[in-house]
């Protein structure tokens, strides 16, 4: 992961873990916590306080299993930045575009419903990250990269007309994974979630990928 404002995380001693305590779901507990501040406050307002109120756990107990707030937003971008690459592996199973697509966009719909503040903090740490360029944070960059990758082998394979600019395409479907995030993380309704996931699904193969020209 990226170092934040120069510095490593830290590697000092810590205190012996809190009497009674479970470390693996307790550092869950504290990353949901942050993820939920960061997604409803934004990233400034994610102080040890906020987090550890949000948490129900003391400020020590934060402590003990991080060192800064960068180190949380570090373990945080760490976490989902898995969940975009097993949703890139599900499209990546695919040959043409049109199902690399769906397979990409339903992945996404089945991250909101196990818990829509994953796709929430994901468009946030968008956000956090142009307005605090020491975050560092390139998801973006990945997620753009990836689909322009799928868009030129598609135009290879001649799945797309000579007179569509793949440079074009790729705006649009950047564009639509990331509004589809915000819809989902933000609004939060995930019967229409899945409905958007079907429409656009039909919106790939009669559509966009539909062979009748379109001037």
């Amino acid at each position: 992961m990226p170092q934040l404002n120069g510095h490593a995380p830290s590697t000092g001693r810590r205190r012996g873990r809190p009497v009674g305590s479970d470390s693996a779901e307790t550092r869950s507990r504290i990353l949901r916590a942050a993820r939920r501040v960061i997604n409803e406050r934004g990233y400034h307002a994610a102080t040890f306080q906020a987090i550890a109120v949000t948490a129900e756990l003391s400020r020590p107990t934060l402590h003990y299993y991080f060192a800064s707030r960068e180190e949380i937003f570090e373990a945080l971008l760490a976490d989902v930045s898995g969940v975009m690459a097993d949703c890139i592996a599900k499209a990546q199973r695919h040959e043409r575009l049109v199902d690399q697509l769906s397979a990409l966009v339903k992945a996404i719909q089945e991250v909101d419903q196990r818990d829509h503040s994953t796709l929430a903090f994901l468009v946030s740490a968008r956000l956090e990250a142009s307005r605090n360029p020491e975050l560092e944070y390139d998801g973006d960059a990945a997620m753009r990269a990836f689909i322009a990758t799928l868009v030129d082998a598609a135009a290879d394979r001649g799945e797309l007309q000579e007179h569509v600019s793949s440079k074009s395409v790729v705006d649009l479907l950047h564009s639509v994974v990331w509004g589809m995030g915000f819809y989902a993380g933000f609004v939060n309704d995930a019967e229409k979630t899945h409905e958007i996931t079907k429409q656009l699904t039909r919106v790939f193969a009669h559509g966009l990928l539909n062979p009748v020209s379109v001037s």
